[in-house]
């Protein structure tokens, strides 16, 4: 088999919603914090955020078997904290805690060598879950600061041209559509959304971008659009990412009980343009099951 051209190929990996801090967020089990009298620890994983830093670990080595020695570009797409607004769910109730762990979990795409990362955007997420934007910007400074070689940097809303692959660009945002409340309209919302946001961009007279990245809802969604515009197909994706966090009382009664969730994240392969869409995730049946 002819090895792939490295020099035209690319991977994007779009992730979201890894909610450090909260009791089923996604923690690096080598997170060093500082107690109240100043020395150093590393907080224990219970058995959900063990299974997912295990899911994760997995996911990265399919992305290095992927890219296979290409450049990979890495869009972590909101919520990389879960801030103070419930403050009964956290493990890690400190700004400064939650940042740290938030970098600490982030740190595998900078460390691997069998990766060569060249880029890395951390996206603004909800509120809520970052002191008002604050979370992602000081992961992102942080990371910056520890690994020089690596382009990162914090955006509340990406508009991303890719080097190479003829001028296609990602749209990169976490808030974006609803999957959907019945499971015969999962996917409607987003299609709609899709084709709005493709009209608008054409109504301005600019292409749309070739790959719509949202996040928020802890679902995988992947949506396809083509638009006829003078007598060609213009095509777009909208790509709802995964998460690496559980559900608790709050997301179950916000959900109306879901009985999945899925966590993880996609790989976009691009070689000339868009070649491949991977999504690498699992899905977790929450419900406690007994027969009696």
């Amino acid at each position: 088999m002819a090895r792939r051209r490295k020099a035209k190929r690319l991977v994007v990996v779009l992730l979201s919603d890894i909610h450090t801090g909260h009791k089923l967020g996604l923690l690096h089990p080598e997170t060093t914090l500082l107690d109240e009298v100043g020395q150093s620890y590393s907080p224990g994983l219970n058995y959900t955020q063990r299974y997912l830093w295990d899911l994760y670990q997995s996911h990265i080595d399919n992305v290095a078997e992927l890219a296979d020695g290409c450049r990979v570009i890495l869009l972590v797409n909101g919520d990389v904290t879960q801030g103070d607004k419930y403050p009964a769910h956290l493990t890690l109730p400190l700004i400064s805690d939650q940042v740290i762990a938030a970098s600490w979990a982030l740190r595998p795409w900078y460390t691997d060598k069998r990766l060569k990362v060249s880029n890395v955007r951390v996206i603004v997420g909800t509120a809520a879950h970052s002191w008002e934007g604050s979370a992602e910007v000081l992961v992102a400074q942080r990371l910056a600061e520890q690994y020089s070689t690596v382009d990162t940097a914090p955006l509340y809303h990406a508009s991303i041209t890719l080097a190479g692959q003829g001028g296609q660009v990602i749209d990169a945002a976490h808030h974006g559509p609803f999957p959907g409340g019945r499971k015969w309209l999962r996917g409607n919302g987003a299609r709609y959304y899709l084709r709005s946001a493709m009209l608008a961009e054409m109504v301005d007279g600019e292409t749309p971008p070739r790959v719509y990245a949202r996040a928020h809802y802890h679902e995988w969604v992947w949506e396809t659009v083509r638009v006829r515009r003078n007598g060609q197909d213009v095509t777009s994706e909208l790509v709802i990412t995964p998460s690496y966090s559980g559900i608790d009382d709050y997301v179950r009664r916000a959900t109306r009980s879901k009985r999945k969730i899925d966590h993880g994240l996609v790989a976009l392969e691009f070689e000339d343009g868009l070649r491949d869409v991977h999504p690498l995730y699992q899905e977790m049946d929450i419900r406690s099951k007994e027969e009696l």
